[in-house]
């Protein structure tokens, strides 16, 4: 999968897992469903890249080579925990493989220069 198109469009949040019962995947899963409209202000698609079992992009599946090919472009072990956060230029800004609160990925998208333009924009 090409991600090259949504640089300068969207952020881009990666969660991969061994499968979608892993205790920290459920957890960021259930925290975005419960913070879907913060998710959609920050331009932010999800990437939900589980080894086993159906991978989305937000609410779209995602076949099995599209899946493995974002695996391998990280190179995220099929067994492990991971969050990356890529930033609209493309660089990521956060990778982390413990429990993460989405409160701090929003906090780290809101402190960038892009996105206080964002915001400024959106309260004139």
């Amino acid at each position: 999968m090409d991600l090259t198109q949504f640089q300068w469009k969207n952020r881009l949040l990666f969660i991969f897992a061994e499968d979608d019962s892993h205790p920290l995947y459920k957890d960021l899963q259930s925290q975005i469903v419960a913070q879907q409209a913060e998710v959609n202000d920050r331009d932010l698609i999800v990437f939900e890249l589980p080894a086993q079992g159906p991978a989305r992009m937000n609410t779209r599946f995602l076949n099995q080579k599209e899946a493995d090919s974002i695996r391998d472009h990280f190179a995220v072990p099929g067994n492990a925990f991971s969050l990356i956060l890529v930033g609209k230029d493309g660089g990521i800004k956060l990778k982390r493989s413990d429990q993460v609160d989405l409160r701090e990925v929003f906090g780290l998208i809101d402190s960038m220069p892009m996105r206080q333009r964002e915001m400024r924009q959106k309260s004139q």
